[in-house]
């Protein structure tokens, strides 16, 4: 069997520290002549993509209309290609490597697809079924509106440092605000819509109870000063729901900045 390409990288010391899967011809099928790479080194690519096309030995040998016989070689998973375990025109026994790759680790999730592959990872656990290796990398929760988006602790790190350089960049800290009983005041007890300026009505649901709010004294004042200075994190033990629709209604009457990324988060 020809030697692989000396160009095609990777190297049994890297083994140890990615997952690196091993693509082979099927056992059941006879020896394979491989004609040519649908991939490179470094090549990304998704449950199913094609890897390289091939025909069966004998029939190459005998000169047997080698394009209608071509058989499509596919990824059984996603992730990188790290190398071309054999060249075209060489034949590949039944069990022999073609293709060895890095499997995706899936390191950033949305709604159980990986943003990186776009495999839909619901679909391998429903096929994996008892399997206790984890699917994914992505364990840690980053934005509160969005529950369903995952990252990688390695991904969340990142993150954190990107937030402390910028950070860095605009010379201010984080100030951690808390909502009820500082910026303002909620209440569900009866108050007349008329009764008085600038208390704000609202529901959070149709079966749920009015709810009435009103910014605290020289809360207004607070935060045109303090948000020169400082980063704002709002936080409340009441509902995302409850968070959001607070500061989306306040942020246009009082112009607290709680709708802007750069100044609030929730």
């Amino acid at each position: 069997m020809d030697a692989p390409p000396a160009d095609s990288g990777g190297g049994a010391a890297e083994d140890e520290e990615v997952h690196v899967h091993q693509v082979r011809v099927p056992s059941g099928a006879g020896p394979l002549r491989l004609l040519e790479f649908k991939v490179r080194a470094g090549s990304l690519i998704n449950v199913d993509s094609v890897l390289a096309l091939a025909v069966p030995a004998e029939r190459a040998a005998a000169g047997e209309g080698i394009r209608l016989q071509e058989k499509k070689l596919k990824a059984d998973r996603a992730g990188v290609v790290r190398e071309l375990c054999c060249q075209p025109g060489q034949v590949v026994p039944p069990g022999g490597v073609i293709v060895r790759m890095e499997e995706c680790s899936h390191p950033i999730v949305m709604k159980g697809l990986c943003a990186e592959c776009g495999q839909d990872l619901t679909q391998l656990q429903s096929a994996n079924g008892k399997q206790q290796a984890p699917i994914s990398t992505a364990t840690v929760s980053m934005v509160h509106s969005v529950p369903e988006l995952m990252v990688s602790s390695e991904q969340a790190e990142q993150l954190g440092r990107e937030d402390q350089q910028r950070l860095h960049r605009n010379k201010k800290l984080v100030l951690m605000v808390d909502l009820d009983q500082t910026l303002i005041h909620t209440t569900e007890q009866h108050c007349h819509r008329t009764s008085s300026k600038g208390i704000f009505h609202f529901q959070l649901g149709r079966a749920e109870p009015m709810l009435h709010t009103r910014l605290r004294p020289h809360c207004k004042d607070f935060l045109d000063k303090i948000t020169k200075l400082y980063e704002l994190h709002v936080f409340t033990f009441g509902s995302r729901l409850y968070a959001h629709t607070i500061t989306g209604t306040h942020a246009h009457d009082y112009r607290m900045f709680l709708c802007s990324s750069e100044t609030v988060k929730l």
